[in-house]
């Protein structure tokens, strides 16, 4: 996988602004229909103990 750029300060997969979980899941945010990342929402995400 490629490095894949997070800046969610509060995930524990965040070190140094890249995603280091094994494997991601990104889906739509609500809606069925979307048209920018604003539509989006990363499914991996876990805080930060």
């Amino acid at each position: 996988m490629g490095q894949i750029k997070c800046v969610v300060e509060e995930c524990k997969y965040n070190q140094g602004q890249k995603c280091q979980a094994g494997e991601i899941e990104v889906r739509s945010s609500g809606t069925m229909s979307v048209l920018n990342s604003e539509g989006t929402a990363c499914e991996t995400f876990a805080p930060r103990e």
